[in-house]
């Protein structure tokens, strides 16, 4: 008998010392998918912040930000455009939705524009912002792709030839309109600038110089669905084949008189 029940004893010891390492193991596995689930909520949470981050600032300053947490840099040669949809204030009409449906429209043709960046050709852009119905984007910021492109002045090249296509998504949109065709006009310029990042919780990158500055007055002062550029810029641009119009002087605030160029010109002509 007491052989019988010591055996009872053994199996009952044995049966609790299964259950507690049953018991423990599945507690420890719990764990362990509890905490790959953080660890892959923590990722997915880190890949939207990079992500968010890359659409306010580029990639290039971002990395650096990480390190400094600021960010300023003196450029040379950088090219700059703003581009306005002239008549967009006709358009516009706050009677019908409050002018929701408008700027539903302007956003659509934005995010066009915006498309356009995810091209190989196009990687030397950056979208600096849009302000109202003008988008400002530039070329020549990233160090380290300046020194891996095909010529030292190919980032010029690039964002001209974004500024074309920028005309060519326009006339592609308004075939989709209804009695309303939108107007591009369009100022390029380069020459030294700086940019920065402004802010510490709402980051902002942004640029400024006279080369800033200069590129906005050939887009105030130029003519629709074409683009106007400086005369230091046309010197570099017809060299790579484009084919300009002169337009003689414009006055330009704070610049006095300045010569400046058509593109495309007149007679048709365009780039070789």
């Amino acid at each position: 008998l007491e052989t019988v029940l010591a055996l009872l004893l053994l199996l009952l010891l044995v049966w609790f010392l299964n259950r507690e390492l049953e018991v423990r193991y599945r507690l420890h596995y719990h764990g362990n998918v509890e905490a790959d689930q953080h660890r892959i909520k923590i990722q997915n949470m880190r890949d939207q912040a990079t992500w968010l981050l890359g659409n306010i600032i580029p990639m290039h300053v971002a990395e650096q930000l990480k390190v400094t947490q600021s960010y300023s840099k003196n450029h040379d040669d950088v090219a700059v455009i703003f581009a306005s949809i002239v008549n967009f204030s006709e358009f516009y009409e706050e009677s019908y939705e409050g002018g929701k449906e408008c700027y539903r429209v302007l956003n659509e043709l934005i995010g066009d524009f915006d498309e356009l960046l995810r091209r190989p050709a196009f990687s030397h852009v950056e979208k600096i912002k849009t302000i109202g119905a003008t988008y400002m984007a530039a070329a020549g910021l990233n160090a380290q792709q300046r020194r891996e492109q095909a010529g030292p002045r190919a980032h010029l090249r690039a964002l001209f030839d974004f500024a074309l296509e920028m005309m060519r998504v326009v006339d592609d949109f308004n075939k989709n309109m209804l009695g309303f065709k939108f107007k591009l006009r369009i100022g390029f310029n380069h020459g030294p600038l700086t940019a920065g990042v402004i802010g510490t919780t709402k980051l902002l990158y942004d640029v400024w110089g006279d080369t800033v500055n200069i590129a906005s007055r050939m887009d105030s002062t130029g003519v629709e669905c074409r683009v106007q550029v400086s005369e230091g810029s046309h010197a570099v641009l017809s060299r790579m084949g484009y084919d300009f119009e002169y337009r003689g002087t414009v006055n330009v605030k704070g610049k006095g008189q300045m010569r400046t160029f058509l593109f495309p010109s007149s007679t048709g002509g365009g780039s070789v």
